[in-house]
């Protein structure tokens, strides 16, 4: 079981592999995960049933996990997934038996306590493995050309969006079972082992667009495969509920020329099409010809899908856009903007609109007597009347007799955490001196 030190810090500059070797013609990464919540059962499902798997990504870090995995950090808590001793449980002796090796951004702000927590686990269950870290480091500059006693994991809890080239430094001087990074852009993640598996550089920006556009595609997980698809009402996405329990997770067979096909297992339920590929390829994409990332920026607007069959689709069409490289870094900077509280309760049956307004109005007069003028901070909507406009409560009766289940929600932010603790503790006043009929009260501030 190896536990590296520091033994090679590099800097951000991106220099071009030497003499990059072909290890692969054809490389099989899959998505293990595609969000901090994702399920562990469905990535071990994954791995038994796709045995040609090199690589599995977990993609489980956003910009709201890194920023709890800081102030968890801070109070004294750890400042990496807490929920890595689970997933590594149940994926470890599956993946380092068929040697697939794992990478997951798991270890957000502390990912050198993460790969403890690996060595840990694997132990415990009498593996013996490689866990490599990939992470951002601050170091002071002496001029001495020596390492500092100390070198600081982002410090201040600042955190820049790395690309693939730590990974690829990472895979080539370790060969790990587990690669464990802070904060990775998500398609980068799956970018880093086509890079070194395939024997692409740093300039082949044709070939870094094309991986670059399996990785945005995989890294949601099974929103590729016909998760938050269906849709009763549309005939095309109407999938049955024993299809919906089934659903694969993704994964893609990416080749040394750089054609994808992105796939799930055979025989799985779920749906994998033109229109799941479309949804996925314009999830979170501001400008579609210059998609950003730090390896390279990506042009989609000639994308084409091609189903070959009911499980696999070829994607071409990716290119590196007018201007192909970052001009710098995205920086994650925590900044102190307030304190927010919040508040939700249930009202159905009759004139149930009418009950929920009358609350809001409640809550609201009460905050006003503990704090004048702070109300203003506070916005409110229904949930089942007005939330999908996005708007505030209006007063279209006609709309209200409507509804016969609502939820009323109130959100504060504030100047000073005694205001969020207060909107909270008015909202739990509504069970006795609220309207009739109201449940479910749910409240928090923070």
């Amino acid at each position: 079981m190896e536990k590296q030190a520091y033994e090679e810090i590099h800097d951000c500059l991106i220099k071009p592999r030497i003499n990059p070797q072909r290890r692969k013609d054809k490389v099989y990464i899959g998505c293990g995960a595609g969000f901090g919540g994702d399920r562990p059962m469905a990535a071990k499902k994954l791995l038994n049933r796709v045995k040609e798997l090199n690589y599995i990504v977990l993609e489980c870090l956003a910009e709201r996990t890194l920023a709890e995995r800081y102030q968890a950090m801070a109070s004294g808590g750890d400042g990496y997934d807490s929920n890595i001793s689970e997933w590594m449980s149940l994926l470890l002796p599956l993946a380092v038996d068929r040697g697939t090796c794992i990478i997951t951004n798991m270890g957000a702000m502390d990912p050198v306590s993460a790969r403890e927590k690996v060595l840990e686990v694997a132990s415990s269950l009498g593996i013996r493995l490689s866990v490599a870290v990939a992470h951002e480091v601050f170091v002071n500059e002496s001029g001495s050309g020596s390492l500092p006693e100390k070198l600081v994991n982002m410090e201040g809890g600042v955190s820049t969006y790395l690309g693939a080239a730590p990974i690829v430094a990472c895979l080539e001087r370790y060969r790990p079972n587990v690669l464990i990074t802070s904060r990775v852009a998500d398609a980068a993640l799956f970018l880093a082992p086509m890079v070194y598996e395939l024997g692409w550089n740093w300039d082949d920006l044709e070939l870094l667009a094309q991986g670059s556009l399996a990785g945005h595609l995989l890294e949601c997980g099974c929103q590729l495969t016909g998760g938050y698809f269906m849709h009763p009402a549309d005939k095309n996405r109407n999938l049955s509920f024993p299809s919906l329990l089934d659903l694969s997770l993704p994964y893609a067979e990416i080749s040394s020329s750089g054609e994808i096909c992105v796939m799930k297992a055979e025989g799985s339920g779920g749906i994998l099409n033109f229109g799941t590929c479309a949804e996925q390829l314009l999830y979170e994409v501001g400008d579609p010809s210059a998609y950003i990332t730090p390896d390279v920026v990506v042009d989609f607007q000639g994308v084409t899908f091609q189903p070959l069959s009911r499980s696999k689709v070829l994607c071409i069409g990716a290119k590196p856009s007018a201007h192909p490289v970052p001009d710098k870094l995205l920086q994650l900077i925590p900044k102190h903007r307030g304190w927010k509280g919040w508040g939700e309760i249930s009202y159905g049956g009759y004139e149930c609109v009418k009950r929920a307004k009358a609350a809001e109005l409640l809550v609201r007069s009460w905050m006003e007597e503990a704090f004048p003028g702070v109300s203003s901070c506070i916005l409110s909507y229904i949930i089942g009347l007005d939330s999908l406009k996005a708007t505030c409560i209006d007063h279209h009766l006609s709309t209200w007799r409507a509804s016969e289940d609502i939820r009323l929600r109130m959100d504060g932010l504030f100047q000073e955490k005694k205001h969020a603790q207060q909107l909270a503790k008015e909202f739990t006043a509504l069970y006795t001196n609220g309207p009739a009929g109201g449940g479910g009260i749910r409240y928090i501030s923070s």
